[in-house]
């Protein structure tokens, strides 16, 4: 079951993404400035007895370049004895849904997210998903691997009607 994260549980996200994150950089210290911002939306999957499998977090934000505002996959994680059990395409198709249902109301045009270069599991989930290579070099993470921007288009909005 995924569902919004509260915050008792902001401690073990920061963990877990700095154990996942871990050759990427210092991931303890940004995610919890991530989790307190008011523009980012957390998210747990946990199983039917409360345990938590992983998380993903989700901001939205408006681009530098003209156009609609995006959400950002900012972070998915998975606990090591959960992984390739579903757990990770799971929280991506929640986090793309979110994204969905924000883009039918408002100026949502895409998502998007950044993947290092060495995370080729990760490139083929997203691809497998709809996403598509913005930049092939989007910067580097403080590992020093090299950043790939990805997107996927929404929906276009639709007009709510009363």
């Amino acid at each position: 079951m995924i569902r919004r994260s509260v915050p008792a549980e902001h401690g073990w996200i920061r963990d877990l993404a700095a154990e996942v994150y871990s050759d990427l950089g210092d991931y303890g210290s940004i995610i919890p400035a991530w989790l307190d911002h008011p523009g980012v939306l957390s998210y747990v999957d946990a199983s039917d007895t409360g345990e938590r499998r992983g998380f993903a977090l989700l901001g939205f934000y408006e681009p530098e370049e003209v156009g609609p505002y995006v959400a950002d996959l900012l972070a998915l994680g998975v606990e090591e004895r959960f992984r390739r059990q579903g757990v990770g395409r799971g929280l991506l198709a929640y986090a793309i849904r979110v994204a969905e249902l924000a883009g039918r109301t408002s100026a949502v045009g895409e998502i998007r997210l950044t993947v290092a270069d060495d995370n080729l599991v990760g490139q083929r989930l997203y691809r497998a998903h709809g996403f598509r290579v913005l930049a092939e070099d989007h910067g580097f993470y403080d590992g020093g691997q090299r950043a790939i921007r990805m997107a996927r288009a929404l929906p276009p909005r639709q007009a709510i009607s009363a």
